[in-house]
């Protein structure tokens, strides 16, 4: 079952659909993979970064006068979606690195 808020299943949705690109375009080599999934890790941060930084909207209960901010959070299994592009992005490493090896 994947979890998400948001748009946080662009999370991995962006870099697997770059790394099937990649593939098509060059070759069937995990190594292009690889690469795309780093490739999608740079719009996954900069999206996060950006949507998980707007304000939200805030609520003031008539009673107590609290304040409460009701904003949109944009995450994948708890994850916000720029932490996803670090994790997409040392996958991608690691498929790399052990193609070559």
């Amino acid at each position: 079952m994947i979890v998400w808020k948001g748009l946080g299943f662009l999370a991995l949705l962006i870099p697997v659909i770059s790394g099937i690109i990649l593939q098509v375009i060059f070759g069937d080599s995990p190594i292009y993979a690889g690469i795309g999934y780093l490739l999608g890790a740079i719009p996954v941060w900069f999206l996060g970064k950006k949507w998980n930084a707007e304000p939200g909207r805030i609520m003031t209960d008539n009673q107590s006068g609290n304040q409460v901010e009701f904003k949109n959070e944009h995450s994948l299994f708890w994850i916000k979606m720029e932490y996803w592009a670090a994790i997409v992005g040392i996958i991608g490493i690691v498929v790399i690195v052990s193609e070559l090896v």
